[in-house]
């Protein structure tokens, strides 16, 4: 009796823990070699090509090479490609759902993979190579 109490008594200050079990388990974190960003497992890649996002990214001070991207980007569900622009530290990484991209910028943006800071912005969805859409 007493805890229902002291939701009364925090008038709000407490978070609702209705149907919470002390028996649940968070979400398995995996380490990548590459980042110190806790991320989710392997997820395969997408079989489909219906590229539903689309995020544009920057590597600096250096290149990251596809597989490393690979490896990072794929714990997200639904990673179609990833694309380079050949000679620079920059391209695309596509996605089948806009929840993967979402996550994948969440968790990635302004972090460090393999020494170089990487920042992720949201790029228009079409099949040539326009400009980003930069958040600033």
């Amino acid at each position: 009796a007493s805890g229902n109490n002291l939701a009364a008594a925090g008038a709000g200050t407490y978070p609702d823990f209705t149907g919470y079990q002390a028996t649940q388990q968070p979400p398995v974190v995996h380490s990548c070699p590459y980042t110190d960003v806790a991320l989710p497992g392997h997820q395969p890649i997408s079989s489909t090509t219906n590229c539903r996002a689309k995020l544009f990214f920057v590597a600096a001070p250096v290149p990251i090479q596809e597989d490393v991207l690979s490896d990072v980007f794929c714990r997200f569900s639904d990673l179609i490609d990833i694309q380079i622009i050949p000679g620079t530290a920059y391209g695309y990484i596509r996605y089948a759902m806009k929840e993967s991209a979402d996550a994948a910028k969440m968790l990635l943006d302004g972090a460090t993979v393999a020494g170089s800071t990487i920042r992720l912005s949201f790029a228009e969805n079409s099949s040539d190579n326009k400009r980003a859409k930069i958040d600033h």
